[in-house]
């Protein structure tokens, strides 16, 4: 180790240049894959926030909420149990107010009863209690939107009143609004049907060992929470896309960085064949790479680690990113695996130096 930082110290832009490369690829490895983290979290932390076992839908839905439709005639048998809640969905836009020229802003309605565990932990203000009162999720407050509030949901002419607010909850990368069940019939024009005929769009259920009546089974299907979200529509695509670009990355940037330091090692040929002359054993040259790769890589992965801190405080709130610290330290903690791959690999050529040849005798 000695003779590595020794050496660092008197060739210091050389192995610069090498610390820049790997911060600049530990930068973007973070980046991307904080990117990765918000969408998915964007897709699915609803769904999460539910703390649900499983989730039953129409079979027709092809295991899409939105899709599903059930007749609350339908689910009747279930409704009575307390680890069972229905909820009613629909993808819709805000706005505040009642001008069909106002600013537009994408959101996914939730319908649940205010006496159900689905019902949302209300942070500020007042869960709601009556038809036409919306509880917002806390990211639309940077719409501009505050309690008290009126609101139009697509081509629903009632207001609806902003009456609370509850923590950061996504759906399918937009804002959730809660609202009861009644609300959201009345939303989708099912004022006039009796209420066994009004429709909600599934079940959410807290506790396994639910038993579905013949004809219920013969309609819908029981998903687990983890099948429920894969099956979001883009869901799979979006990760699987995100995922492979990280992992390409991190396979170019290990040939990178291991062609580098192989081509350093080249470039110190008659420097070893002198050491090895003057008696420097081999282990402890190799051991001098394999630790200089080793500082050069720790080195590059913190200072990347650092700008990744400092750049997401820059970032606007309208880009979803979240740092997943688990996969933040194994990314960080392959690269510098890689970067010691590369060390070792190099070493060869260090036992292989004949003196004689190096130094040219």
């Amino acid at each position: 180790m000695f003779l590595g930082i020794n050496e660092m110290k008197y060739t210091k832009a050389k192995y610069v240049l090498i610390i820049l490369v790997i911060v600049m690829i530990t930068w973007l490895i973070a980046i991307l894959s904080g990117l990765a983290n918000g969408l998915q979290q964007g897709n699915r932390l609803a769904v999460d926030q539910w703390q649900a076992k499983t989730v039953i839908v129409t079979k027709e839905s092809n295991k899409n909420l939105n899709a599903s439709s059930l007749t609350e005639k339908e689910a009747s048998s279930l409704l009575n149990n307390q680890n069972i809640a229905a909820v009613a969905q629909a993808a819709l836009a805000i706005r505040n107010d009642s001008s069909k020229d106002s600013t537009r802003t994408n959101t996914s309605f939730f319908g649940v009863s205010n006496q159900s565990f689905l019902r949302p932990k209300v942070t500020s203000g007042n869960l709601y209690q009556k038809k036409n009162e919306v509880v917002l999720s806390a990211d639309l407050k940077e719409q501009g939107y505050k309690i008290g509030d009126k609101i139009y949901a697509g081509t629903y002419k009632t207001p609806l009143e902003i009456v609370g607010w509850t923590k950061k909850s996504t759906y399918n990368i937009v804002p959730v609004i809660y609202t009861s069940i009644e609300t959201i019939q009345a939303i989708k024009g099912q004022d006039t049907l009796t209420q066994e005929n009004k429709t909600i769009n599934g079940l959410v259920v807290r506790k396994n060992g639910v038993t579905l009546s013949s004809s219920l089974k013969e309609k819908v299907v029981q998903l687990d929470v983890k099948s429920f979200i894969e099956a979001l529509p883009g869901y799979q695509a979006q990760n699987l896309t995100l995922d492979t670009m990280i992992y390409f990355l991190i396979i170019i940037a290990s040939f990178v960085i291991g062609i580098f330091i192989y081509i350093m090692t080249l470039q110190k040929t008659a420097m070893f064949g002198v050491l090895k002359v003057q008696g420097v054993p081999t282990n402890y040259l190799v051991k001098s790479v394999i630790s200089q790769t080793g500082i050069l890589a720790v080195l590059g992965v913190a200072i990347g680690l650092i700008l990744t801190a400092i750049t997401v405080q820059f970032l606007p709130n309208s880009m979803p990113y979240t740092t997943n610290y688990l996969a933040l330290g194994l990314n960080s903690l392959l690269l510098i695996i890689i970067a010691l791959l590369g060390g070792f690999i190099s070493t060869r050529t260090i036992k292989n130096i004949d003196p004689l040849v190096a130094i040219g005798g």
